[in-house]
C-alpha cells in the first residue's frame, strides 16, 4: 500500500500542496462487494458454485480543509460544494501520484458543523461511485500497425537493372496491458479497408465488419461498449460479421493481427490504432 497523495476531481486539487489535506481513502485498494452465483444443493450440504462477479466501486476521500480565516475556510467549502456536484455521466477520479484513476461520479457530500474549529478548519467527506469497478492507469497507451500485405517477388521479364518486390507488413501489434485486470481497447481502423478482420492471438478472439471503408475514411471501435462508429459518430453496429468476437486484453502481453482484403489496385495502406489503459481491479 502507498500514501495516495493528491486526488483530482474535475478542476480541484486536493492533498499534499492545497488547502484540502486528504485525512483518510477508502474503496481505491478494496475489492468492490461481489456478486455471487451460487445456489444451495437441495438434500444435500453446500452449495453449487457460479462464477463472481463484483459490483460498483464506492471510494470515499476524507479532508480536512484549513483555511487561513473564518472568510478563507468559507471560500474552500463554497469551492468544494461546486466541485462535489451530481453528474450526468461518470467523470475521471485522478490519484495523479499513483498513476491511476477510476471513473465515477459523485454520490455524497458531508461537510459536517463543528463550531469548536470553524475558525479555520473543517473537515469533509466524499463518496465517489464507480459503476465501472476497474482501476485504470491515468496513462493512457497507443499501438499502431498497418494492414498484413504478403511481400511481392521480382517482376518478370528481368530488365536491367532488376527491379525487386516490396517487404510485406506483418499486421502483428504488441501491447501489453500492465495491470492485473482484462481491459477494453479503443480500436480505430483508417481506410481504405475491404472487410477488416482484427484478431487477438492470445484468445483467439476474430472480430470482422462486413463493409469497405474508403480512402480517408475511419470507424471506432469501442470493446468496453461495443459501439461501432463511422467516422466516430454515426453508430454502425450492423457492420459487425455475426459470430465475431469482441478482443479483450488480457493481462500481459497481448498481440493483434489486423487484416484487410486488398482496396482498388492495393497501392494503399489501411491501419489498425489499438488504445488501452491497464486496468486492475
Amino acid at each position: 500500500m502507498s500514501a495516495v497523495g493528491r486526488v483530482l476531481w474535475g478542476a480541484l486539487m486536493m492533498g499534499p500542496g492545497t488547502q484540502y489535506a486528504v485525512s483518510g481513502v477508502t474503496g481505491l485498494d478494496d475489492m468492490p462487494e461481489v456478486r455471487a452465483y451460487d445456489v444451495d444443493k437441495t438434500g444435500a450440504h453446500g452449495t453449487w458454485t457460479g462464477p463472481d462477479y463484483t459490483g460498483a466501486r464506492i471510494i470515499t476521500v476524507d479532508l480536512v480543509l484549513r483555511g487561513t480565516d473564518p472568510a478563507n475556510l468559507g471560500a474552500l467549502v463554497a469551492a468544494l460544494k461546486q466541485a462535489a456536484q451530481p453528474g450526468q455521466a461518470p467523470a475521471q477520479l485522478q490519484f495523479p501520484d499513483l498513476g491511476v484513476m477510476a471513473l465515477a461520479k459523485i454520490r455524497k457530500r458531508d461537510l459536517p458543523y463543528d463550531a469548536t474549529v470553524l475558525w479555520r478548519t473543517g473537515g469533509a467527506h466524499l463518496q465517489f461511485y464507480c459503476a465501472d469497478p476497474l482501476i485504470y492507469s491515468i496513462a493512457q497507451r497507443t499501438a499502431r500497425t498497418a494492414a498484413y500485405a504478403p511481400a511481392t517477388g521480382r517482376a518478370y521479364p528481368r530488365a536491367y537493372p532488376w527491379l525487386y518486390g516490396s517487404g510485406g507488413a506483418s499486421g502483428g501489434l504488441q501491447c501489453t496491458n500492465a495491470g492485473a485486470s482484462p481491459t477494453y481497447p479503443q480500436l480505430r481502423i483508417d481506410g481504405p479497408a475491404v472487410q477488416p478482420i482484427i484478431q487477438l492471438s492470445e484468445t483467439s478472439a476474430i472480430l470482422q465488419l462486413n463493409n469497405t471503408v474508403g480512402p480517408g475514411q475511419f470507424v471506432t471501435i469501442d470493446t468496453g461498449t461495443r459501439a461501432v462508429l463511422d467516422g466516430g459518430t454515426t453508430p454502425r453496429r450492423d457492420w459487425v460479421v455475426p459470430g465475431s468476437d469482441w478482443p479483450v486484453m488480457q493481462p500481459g502481453a497481448n498481440t493483434f493481427v489486423y487484416r484487410s482484403s486488398p482496396y482498388g489496385d492495393g497501392s494503399q495502406q489501411s491501419y489498425l490504432t489499438v488504445t488501452w489503459r491497464d486496468a486492475t481491479l
